[in-house]
């Protein structure tokens, strides 16, 4: 398990009261959910967000995964592989409500080019702007 679907006040669930404990897709996005400039540091540890990543792609094979779903997956995928995650969100042919095509792309644009792996949040692309 690489992330929590719910938790409560004394244990943890994999998941979600709307979808079980396979639905990766779900636990993952449930965590990304919203997109804001806020989620790359949230999100700042690129090799632990490639391993999400990993263990999540798998379950986007499944039949019935909504579209939404993959949106925050390719969102997480953006950190570390720009164009691959550009590439997918071309795909898409519908978006979580309170997403759209225009955020994941503000997103995907708005990402470092070279991200190295071991970068724990050195390199925050709206942070640095606005931060000093």
């Amino acid at each position: 398990n690489r992330v929590v679907g719910v938790l409560w006040s004394n244990k943890r669930d994999s998941g979600l009261w709307f979808a079980p404990p396979e639905w990766k897709e779900c636990r993952l996005g449930i965590q990304v959910l919203p997109i804001l400039p806020i989620t790359e540091l949230l999100f700042s540890d690129v090799q632990f967000v490639k391993q999400l990543v990993e263990w999540t792609l798998p379950a986007l094979a499944r039949e019935g995964v909504g579209e939404g779903w993959k949106g925050f997956v390719y969102t997480l995928e953006a950190i570390y592989d720009k164009v691959g995650a550009l590439n997918k969100t071309r795909s898409l042919t519908g978006f979580d409500d309170g997403n759209s095509l225009s955020n994941l792309l503000w997103w995907i644009h708005s990402r470092d080019d070279e991200v190295g792996e071991s970068d724990r949040g050195s390199k925050f692309c709206w942070f640095r702007h606005y931060s000093h």
